[in-house]
């Protein structure tokens, strides 16, 4: 008596490879976006896993970045290569710099809040002005740009720094080499 047959053998492996693509497929989803690259490199299979889910798996990890909400992320993506590269500027740029620094003394102008721009980050240092008996509630706040730092289509980032000279404003060109993310200064 026979127990199983081919097509039987063949819809059990089939089944199985389904359920190993379906898991791993999700795995990403809980996983750092250099552990999702070092994970590409572990073997040829999830390699070829990573590259077939590309767009999805870097999409789910922009989102776990958790800078900007799914919306602007979608709207970024159609001025930047793709998901991946996305990923990188939104891991690697933005998230250690967004937020409000302060250097010594803030009632000085010493707090620059740092924002996201469209596809870049933006330093503004925030002048303060006379406060009335209500505080912030009562005046304006105003703000002058320190630095911008934008990410181009292919993932290079542009560095620019805001200044004053005698013409006026001026803007003067740099270069980011990496952003150390334990950094506490500005």
């Amino acid at each position: 008596m026979k127990i199983s047959s081919y097509h039987d053998d063949r819809t059990f492996t089939v089944g199985i490879i389904w359920y190993v693509s379906a898991f791993l497929a999700a795995i990403p989803r809980f996983l750092s976006p250099s552990d999702v690259y070092n994970l590409s490199l572990c073997c040829k299979s999830l390699y070829d896993l990573v590259l077939a889910n590309s767009e999805n798996i870097w999409l789910a990890q922009c989102e776990l970045v958790q800078v900007l909400p799914l919306s602007e992320i979608v709207q970024w993506r159609t001025r930047i290569s793709s998901y991946k590269t996305l990923c990188r500027f939104l891991a690697e740029v933005m998230k250690p710099l967004i937020g409000v620094w302060v250097n010594q003394v803030p009632e000085l102008g010493n707090v620059v809040y740092v924002m996201p721009g469209f596809l870049s980050v933006v330093g503004c240092r925030i002048i303060p002005q006379e406060g009335g008996p209500l505080g912030i509630q009562e005046g304006r706040i105003t703000w002058s740009p320190v630095f911008e730092i934008i990410s181009g289509f292919d993932g290079s980032t542009k560095f620019f720094l805001h200044g004053r000279g005698k013409g006026g404003c001026l803007l003067y060109p740099g270069s980011v080499t990496g952003i150390e993310k334990s950094c506490n200064v500005i």
